[in-house]
């Protein structure tokens, strides 16, 4: 997971209407638990994610599926740390 991406995303079973939304990380795969309806189709998921660094964006995808932003973090060292934290520590 890159730093801090969080993904804002609604939920909606394409023939019945049921819906909801959820918060959670980078590439989690979210599910909306609407498994015993009876109707067809499928729930479908799209969401917007942004990361501290103030980065964002938005996608799509199937319940179940990993919600990924590909993001690479500007704010981030090779290392993993935070550019602000390796300065601190300098100092």
């Amino acid at each position: 997971m890159t730093a801090e991406v969080m993904w804002e995303a609604r939920w909606e079973h394409s023939e019945c209407g049921a819906s909801g939304e959820a918060l959670f990380g980078d590439e989690e795969s979210p599910e909306s638990g609407h498994d015993g309806c009876g109707e067809p189709g499928v729930v479908g998921w799209y969401g917007q994610w942004e990361c501290l660094c103030g980065a964002g964006g938005d996608g799509d995808w199937e319940d179940g599926d990993p919600a990924v932003s590909h993001h690479v973090c500007e704010d981030e060292t090779a290392d993993g740390q935070d550019d602000d934290m390796v300065e601190e520590a300098a100092a």
